[in-house]
């Protein structure tokens, strides 16, 4: 596993594929924080959905990568396919951990150079360890998302990027699309669980562990189904 890691890790960061997403994130949250005050919940709560999107391109962008031939002679020399497709996954929530530290510790720092004047109140450390959860649930929820749409098993690449478009988008929207036609809240659960997730912290001051629980459990569940779903999709359609 470990020397699979190093591969995935060496191919990844020698693309340059990272640097466009890292860029889009960082100039978010240099945009967004130079507001003050603002809210820490409604902040943080809006910088995870960002993530969301985020991580969906760093999914999606990973699998364009990869090269088919390559893959085959690595999977014939570890002779292991979930472990594997395990150490990409692996890679990319590694990814999805450091962009999630990033959002966390840009504001807390923002907030000591302000002398504590970036919030509209005191930021404690319950904020930035929920926060954190937040956004690493956002995080896999956007990995997961981006790499279902494979090569292997989405063909036709126009397709795929219009479905993950869609996917990604109406993952945050499908609340108000429900308002407009109700009748959709009947496959809205079919769309990864951002809106559910946040419209938990809707007006709300404080994060708290008892409300943080289920919407954060649904979006691992939710995530860990896409990756199983993705895993055997991949092993059922050869190269």
């Amino acid at each position: 596993m470990k020397n699979l890691l190093r591969y995935h890790i060496k191919v990844y960061f020698k693309s340059n594929k990272l640097l466009l997403p890292f860029l889009i994130y960082l100039i978010y949250l240099c945009t967004a924080y130079s507001i003050m005050p603002y809210s820490i919940v409604s902040s943080f709560s809006e910088s995870a959905w960002v993530l969301f999107f985020v991580m969906t391109y760093v999914g999606f962008s990973y699998t364009e990568m990869e090269n088919p031939v390559t893959e085959q002679l690595v999977l014939l020399k570890v002779n292991n396919d979930n472990l594997y497709y395990m150490s990409r996954i692996t890679v990319l929530l590694i990814v999805g951990v450091i962009m999630s530290v990033m959002g966390m510790l840009y504001p807390v720092i923002f907030n000591v150079i302000n002398h504590s004047q970036l919030f509209t109140r005191s930021l404690m450390l319950s904020d930035i360890i929920f926060g954190l959860f937040l956004h690493c649930t956002m995080g896999f929820l956007g990995i997961m998302t981006g790499s279902l749409f494979h090569p292997r098993i989405i063909k036709n690449r126009k397709i795929a990027i219009l479905m993950v478009f869609l996917v990604a988008v109406l993952a945050v929207a499908k609340g108000s699309l429900i308002k407009e036609l109700p009748l959709v809240r009947l496959v809205s659960w079919v769309f990864p669980p951002v809106y559910d997730i946040l419209v938990t912290f809707t007006n709300r001051d404080f994060f708290g562990l008892q409300m943080m629980v289920m919407p954060i459990l649904g979006g691992i569940i939710y995530g860990t189904v896409l990756m199983l779903a993705q895993i055997h999709f991949l092993k059922k359609n050869k190269f």
